[in-house]
This record gives structure tokens, sequence and C-alpha cells, in this order.
């Protein structure tokens, strides 16, 4: 990336992403969205089981292409959106390995990330008590959002069989 950037005349000289506290944690979001290839498949899982028949009615009618976007493909994924959501609001509540492996929380706590916290006070310290609340707490955290996901799901998500 440096190499790249230099070549661009967007630097001067070399930058290590991650021992800067402006943009180690930008790094770390940036290999997270790099790693979202499994919902990925899971879309286009999706995207497959759209009946073609579906289309060509539209076609028949004289929708155009934004048309069927809106009208058939995104209501045929809200399912896989919603099952994405969930997957991905828990797995981003826990982001921990690629902070705690590539900067261990640092520089000046620009990574701290919750779930390294709270390892770092399990852990490191051995603050097995304010570790264990810090955990509860995340649970509940997670368990109030996906409640939250699964209480509002009938007014977006579309299910054939209802």
């Amino acid at each position: 990336m440096n190499q790249l950037m230099i070549k661009l005349g967007l630097m001067e000289e070399q930058f290590s992403f991650i021992a800067s506290k402006d943009t180690a944690l930008m790094t770390i979001i940036v290999l997270a969205v790099w790693q979202f290839g499994s919902p990925m498949l899971v879309f286009l899982a999706g995207l497959k089981d759209i009946p073609a028949s579906l289309y060509e009615a539209a076609t028949v009618d004289g929708a155009n292409n934004w048309q069927k976007f809106w009208k058939i493909t995104l209501p045929s994924l809200t399912p896989i959106i919603f099952f994405n959501l969930v997957n991905q609001l828990i797995s981003g509540f826990m982001a921990f390995t690629q902070a705690y492996i590539i900067t261990r929380g640092g520089p000046n706590d620009a990574t701290m990330l919750y779930v390294v916290y709270l390892y770092e006070k399990s852990f490191t310290t051995f603050q097995m008590g304010y570790g264990s609340a810090m955990a509860w707490v995340l649970i509940v955290i997670v368990a109030i959002l996906t409640a939250i996901l699964f209480a509002t799901q009938d007014k977006w998500v579309y299910y054939e069989n209802k």
C-alpha cells in the first residue's frame, strides 16, 4: 500500500499505518471489511434463489432494471440481509483477533476495542470479576440489539409464506 501511494504521489515516504494512532483503527476496520467474503457468498446464494420467472414477468409488464431491483431483487433478499445483519452485528462486537494480534490495543489505546480491553482486564491483570462483568454487559448489549432486529423484522423482511 505504501508503494502504491508513493507512486501515486499521495505520500513521500514509507508510513506505518498500524503504528500511528490516527490510522491504526482505520487499518483494522479496512482489514475487517476486506474479510466480508462469507456474507457475500450468502448474498450470492440468495440471488441465485430468486426465480427467473419473476424477472421475465416484470419484463413483460414493462418494468425497467431499476424497478426490477426495487420490486423483486431487494424484497427477495431481505431474509438474507436480515441473516447477514444479525451475524455481522454479533461478529462486529466480537472483533478481537485483528486488533489484539496486530496492535495489542495500541498505539496509545487507538485500537483498544471493548473485547481487547475485556481480555486485558481478565487475563493480563487477572481482574476476573471485572472482566466477567464486562462480558455480561457485552452479552446484554448484543442481546438487546439482536432482539430489536428480530422485533422489527416484520416491518422490513419479506417472507414468501406470510
